[in-house]
Order: structure tokens, then sequence, then C-alpha cells
């Protein structure tokens, strides 16, 4: 059984329940016959009360120690989604805190973890050589904030570090595609793209914005994407069974 959310009657609890959506996710995905991969995040930025800015960073979303939350990303391992990690704000240019945070994933489903994605897409020049280090096999943090398609015309999973570590461009991110005029077209284009170049089509949605009411409509856009790329014959695998197909090309190669 899914583990239940249970919330106390305070403004601050009722504010994070927004997170909690993972029965309305898993119910779509199960309608669907999808496997995602979900991104969890470890996050570590400190509380300073004078920079009101670093209050979401600190504050705003969920507890990975949390018992509720440490069952439910065993829930998704064990029922065949994939855990990745969700980099905390400043990991991506900080290989300590990148290991770090993996262990604490590791030590809640009790095995590697291979795949990250950055908060807020944060890159530098170091961070896939420091992902590298830390153990990942692919990172999925290139790509747009305010736009979809692909970053640079980068279309096809690429190898930064001439070896079998993979970057898969994010093409379609959840807030993006909502600001979008004409967006099933511009998704349509978006997939025609991943078919002539033999690509992977990588979306990412926030569990927040499945609550329906802090983000009317944008739990249905989320089946709309499955629905147009279903139409067009796609194929639903999590990003770790994309990379063990990229790294067995590789190796041929």
């Amino acid at each position: 059984d899914l583990p239940a959310a249970r919330y106390h009657a305070t403004s601050w609890h009722k504010r994070r329940e927004v997170y909690w959506n993972f029965e309305d996710i898993l119910d779509i995905e199960n309608h669907y016959g999808v496997k995602s991969t979900f991104f969890f995040l470890v996050e570590s930025f400190p509380f300073l009360f004078l920079r009101p800015s670093s209050w979401k960073l600190s504050l705003g979303r969920y507890d990975i120690h949390e018992e509720r939350i440490q069952k439910m990303i065993q829930y998704l391992d064990r029922n065949g989604w994939e855990v990745g990690l969700h980099g905390s704000y400043a990991s991506y240019n900080n290989l300590g805190l990148l290991e770090k945070e993996k262990h604490t994933l590791e030590s809640i489903i009790g095995h590697p973890v291979k795949g990250v994605r950055q908060h807020y897409l944060n890159l530098s020049q170091q961070t896939w050589g420091l992902q590298y280090q830390a153990g990942f096999h692919y990172d999925s943090s290139w790509g747009f904030t305010r736009d979809i398609g692909f970053k640079d015309d980068k279309i096809k999973p690429f190898h930064p570090l001439d070896d079998h570590f993979t970057v898969f461009p994010l093409a379609i991110m959840d807030s993006c595609y909502m600001n979008t005029s004409n967006r099933i077209r511009k998704l349509q284009d978006v997939i025609q793209k991943c078919i002539d170049h033999d690509a992977v089509l990588v979306i990412n949605w926030h569990s927040n914005n499945f609550h329906e009411k802090e983000f009317p409509g944008w739990k249905d856009a989320y089946k709309e994407v499955i629905e147009v790329c279903g139409e067009k014959s796609a194929s639903f695998r999590s990003l770790k069974s994309e990379a063990e197909a990229v790294s067995e090309s590789v190796q041929k190669e």
C-alpha cells in the first residue's frame, strides 16, 4: 500500500501538503503504463533569516528524513520506478555535498543511485566531472528554464567526459510548457526532432504541480504530454534504463 500522508492543522504543514501528490502521479502513470524517474531532493541550504531568498531553499519543500517520505521512496523503488538524486542548490559545484546527498538516498533504498538532476538546472564547467567522481552514471540538467526545446540544439544524449557518463538533454519542463503558446504544436515539433535523430525526450514535472487547487490544469497537461507521445508510438522508460542502453551502445563502438 502507498504510505499515507498526515498533516497537522497549521498553515505551515498545509503549505507543504502540495508536495504530496504521489497517489495522483502513480494513478496517471499506471493508467498509461508509464514508469518514470523520481528525483528526490536532499536540501542542506542554510536558513538565513536576513536573506528571504534563502527561505524557499531551506524550508519550502520536504524533509528527506521524514518516515513517510522514506517509505514512499522505498515503495517507488520496489515497484519499478527509478529513484534518482535531485542535487541540492549548491551541490553542482561541491563534490563532498554530492557524495553526502547520494549516500543519504542510497541508505534509504539500499542500493546505488545512478542518476542526478541539479536544482534549478545549476551547472558549471566542473559539474559533470564532479557527478562522475561521485559515482553517477548520468545527468539530466542540460536544458532551458524558460522555454521548451533543445538547448544549443543538443538533441541526442551526449558524453561530455568522453566515456560512458551520459547527459540526457531536458526538453520540456512543466512551467515552460504551461507558459508556451501553441504548446501542442511545439510539443509535436520536439517529438519529431527526437524521431528524426533517434533521441530521447526528457520531460520534467514537479510533484507539487499535481496539486490541482494551486496549479489548476497542470496535472491534465502531464496527461496531455503522455497522450501526444503515445500517438507517436513512443516507448516510455526510466532514465536509468536509457542510460544502460546508451552505455551498451558506447561499449560496442
